[in-house]
């Protein structure tokens, strides 16, 4: 589907929107409001669409994506608080309000949007594309968004709405859904745009700047790995929370928990750890939805040559009904397989440098497990490893109001500064 000009269209008019578009984007940056007042409009819109989503409007939409399991009402709760008006407004005055109340201040200095930019949205977070075309919005650029291939409408369902709250918002956004392997379409689009927001692995960033003119910005929101962290002192309760997290992220998001590290140098006491948490994430699992047999299958395959190799690797598959742990004494940071599937491995806490810091780039949300006197000592080992977000078990998977996206503003990424003498 194609979200064009405010109205939804088939596939089959990418051709027109491709020959419109230019024309179109130029007629909405002559016409745009200052930044200030299009992120008040877009505030607004956003609360009222919130306002929409809880009163129950679109739950014949959601019901199946809550069966499915692919999003949560604890998590369709929290994505609806960020809509809300104070909550967005709250954002919007941290990473940019400020800024521009300073600017007010000096003469001939004030803060602009890039212009036009081209949403590249992965597909493992439901709603993650249109969220990305808001900020684009609140930071008063025009959205060229492109639909992952997994897509299920929700983002396009969602900014159709939105563009009907505001009507004169339709001019800021276009949706196409288009494959990554149409380069041609890609570079069209990525050519017009001042720069290209990619969500994605290393891979898909790569990729994007291959394509791209050296004229345009490339700003990546790329894949990172996020992590617990257990000493001897954490609690069943914690590890339940855990547990929770990963069967309600499914470990698909960049702040899913991927592993556990265990601040031991002693194999028996990780296996201890993995044999404990084994038992009460297989019991937590069973108030979530099964994964696909398609998804049950290739984790099964997975483990299976896991078995095979651990003569060599020394591994142990640690298997529950529909999870798993895999113990393994090395402490490399790394995916596991995903689907309520985890390993367990030693790190002491006099190594957590030296074994984390390699990671640059690619670390995110470390969860913390310990005793109360243990936290502080641990969260400041962490904050120079380079990890963006340390929190307790139960928080891994919130997004606080105002967070910051891998450690940077993205509405301050989406501005530029300028001077007129």
């Amino acid at each position: 589907m194609i979200l064009y000009k405010g109205s939804i269209l088939s596939d089959d008019a990418l051709p027109t929107v491709m020959d419109g578009l230019w024309e179109k984007c130029m007629e909405a940056i002559v016409g745009r409001k200052p930044v200030a007042d299009m992120a008040k409009d877009v505030i607004d819109a956003c609360a009222t669409l919130a306002e929409r989503m809880a009163s129950g409007k679109y739950d014949d939409i959601l019901e199946s994506l809550f069966e499915q399991g692919l999003f949560s009402k604890v998590q369709f709760e929290e994505a609806v608080n960020i809509f809300e008006k104070k909550n967005l407004t709250a954002k919007y005055d941290a990473e940019l309000g400020v800024l521009i109340q300073n600017m007010d201040h000096i003469s001939g200095r004030s803060v602009e949007p890039l212009g036009i930019l081209f949403h590249i949205a992965a597909g493992n977070a439901e709603g993650l594309p249109f969220f990305s075309v808001i900020e684009g919005l609140i930071s008063g650029n025009v959205n060229i968004l492109k639909l992952p291939s997994a897509d299920d409408g929700i983002s396009i369902m969602l900014l159709h709405e939105l563009v009907q709250i505001c009507p004169y918002l339709a001019s800021y956004v276009c949706v196409v859904d288009v494959p990554s392997t149409d380069v041609v379409i890609m570079k069209r689009l990525a050519d017009m745009a001042d720069a290209v927001v990619v969500w994605g692995g290393d891979e898909a960033v790569k990729a994007v700047r291959t394509m791209v003119d050296v004229k345009t910005q490339v700003i990546s929101w790329g894949h990172k790995l996020s992590f617990a962290y257990v000493t001897c002192e954490a609690t069943d309760e914690e590890l339940r929370q855990l547990a929770e997290h990963i069967c309600i992220t499914r470990q698909v998001l960049c702040n899913s928990c991927q592993g556990i590290f265990v601040d031991t140098e002693d194999e028996q006491t990780v296996t201890d750890m993995a044999m404990r948490f084994l038992r009460i994430l297989e019991e937590v699992s069973r108030d979530y939805p099964k994964e696909s047999i398609g998804v049950r299958g290739k984790v099964s395959i997975s483990l299976y040559n896991e078995e095979l190799e651990s003569y060599d690797t020394g591994k142990k598959v640690l298997r529950g009904n529909g999870v798993s742990v895999i113990v393994s004494m090395d402490q490399t940071l790394e995916l596991s397989y995903m689907f309520k599937n985890c390993w367990v491995k030693p790190l002491p806490r006099t190594h957590i440098i030296k074994a984390l810091k390699g990671n640059k780039g690619h670390l995110q949300t470390v969860g913390i497990l310990c005793g109360e006197r243990e936290r502080k000592e641990l969260a400041d080992l962490f904050t120079k490893t380079g990890v963006t977000h340390i929190t307790r078990a139960d928080g891994m998977s919130r997004a606080p109001i105002g967070m910051a996206h891998d450690g940077e503003y993205p509405l301050r990424r989406y501005t530029k500064i300028v001077e007129v003498e």
